[in-house]
């Protein structure tokens, strides 16, 4: 090789390195490279121009940088670096802190692989990168803070909406008793108590599904064994004469016994929701109700032939106070209640059309629910 070819060489290896370095320095990474044997830690266009520190103050050697740990981190992270050494992890990842010339801790991320081993198989030469995400920590911190308020916020809101809609019930229960005495003892304006009536009924229930709805998001879920079959039954018990009135066949199938570990109270609400909803949207045909559980979760379909529900509404169905057929009577919150309930069971409710008409209900639930939800 040439004296001018090697400059030549020289000069194209010192331009690539300058536009690595400027790269890496763009998104606040420096890359390093590791002598393990002698402890020497070169830094390429510095690890200190990311933490503050002159480039001539520091030493480049591994010992440097464990000091400028923050002392209950120094451990972990040798640690992890030693588990790379010795084969146990493909890439070498950390987020830790490091101190700056002025004592104060920075986040930063660290990625890096061992490159070469000696040949007895020790280790020789690792590089990497160290990113400095201090400001992403502290945005992330942030955040947490805020989510943490807006869960008291909106935890105070439900409190607020479950006393006043209890309060008001119970006013309108009293008004609704008065009403009932009144009309007992007057020969007259019957038509208008009935009219009065009907109207506090309707108010009655509405306000019941508000406090419903604000409860959902407050009720702890007690866990215990219980059998799935017997509550499919007893469900079955409760709806039937409105099935029989309606002159539906109602189809049920269970299996022998089938125990989880749930809240029985909200397993009976999301069940009753689905069945009541199956019986009022169907005029003809059946409404059913199967255990179809599988060894990892709780698995029950409650199926209809009645009315279905239209494509483009589908995605509506557990937005609260969304009422997808407006000739019924209701206040669109009984399918958010059954979602929030089954959500604190770790579990969901899935929709599908049935064919060829009719809606598909599916609840599920994991049989091993977590102590606390």
């Amino acid at each position: 090789m040439t004296h001018t070819t090697e400059e030549a060489l020289k000069a194209t290896i010192y331009d690539l390195e300058q536009r690595l370095e400027i790269a890496l320095l763009s998104a606040n990474q420096v890359w390093w490279e590791w002598d393990i044997p002698t402890g020497i830690l070169k830094t390429h266009a510095v690890k200190d121009c990311i933490l503050g520190y002159d480039l001539g103050t520091i030493r480049h050697h591994l010992d440097f940088w464990m000091d400028a740990l923050p002392p209950e981190e120094r451990e972990p992270v040798w640690e992890s670096l030693q588990a790379h050494l010795r084969g146990e992890t493909e890439m070498w990842s950390m987020e830790h802190q490091y101190r700056n010339p002025q004592g104060e801790y920075k986040w930063v991320l660290e990625a890096g692989r061992l490159i070469s081993r000696n040949q007895d198989g020790s280790p020789l030469r690792m590089v990497g990168i160290t990113q400095n995400i201090h400001e992403k920590k502290l945005q992330e911190k942030e955040l947490r803070k805020a989510n943490e308020q807006l869960a008291d916020a909106l935890k105070f809101k439900d409190i607020v909406l479950a006393t006043a809609s209890h309060d008001v019930l119970n006013a309108l229960t009293a008004g609704w008793t008065m009403t009932q005495l009144l009309k007992e003892k007057s020969e007259h304006l019957t038509e208008e108590f009935e009219l009065v009536e009907s109207s506090l009924a309707q108010s009655r229930k509405l306000i019941s599904n508000i406090y419903d709805f604000s409860q959902s998001s407050l009720i702890e879920m007690e866990l215990n064994e219980v059998d799935v079959t017997s509550i499919i039954r007893d469900t079955q018990e409760f709806h039937s004469p409105l099935a029989k009135n309606k002159q539906l066949d109602f189809v049920v199938s269970t299996v022998a016994h089938n125990p989880i570990r749930t809240d029985a109270l909200a397993l009976r609400r999301i069940l009753d929701n689905l069945l009541g909803n199956a019986i009022k949207f169907t005029e003809t045909g059946y409404i059913a109700i199967s255990d179809i559980s599988n060894e990892d979760e709780l698995i029950i379909e409650v199926k209809d032939s009645g009315c279905g529900i239209p494509k483009e509404q589908a995605h509506l169905l557990f937005t609260p106070f969304k009422k997808l057929n407006s000739s019924n009577e209701g206040s669109g919150l009984g399918m958010s209640i059954c979602q929030n309930l089954a959500s604190k069971l770790s579990g969901q409710i899935s929709y599908s059309p049935n064919a060829p008409q009719g809606t598909i209900f599916r609840l599920s639930l994991p049989r091993e629910q977590p102590e606390t939800k």
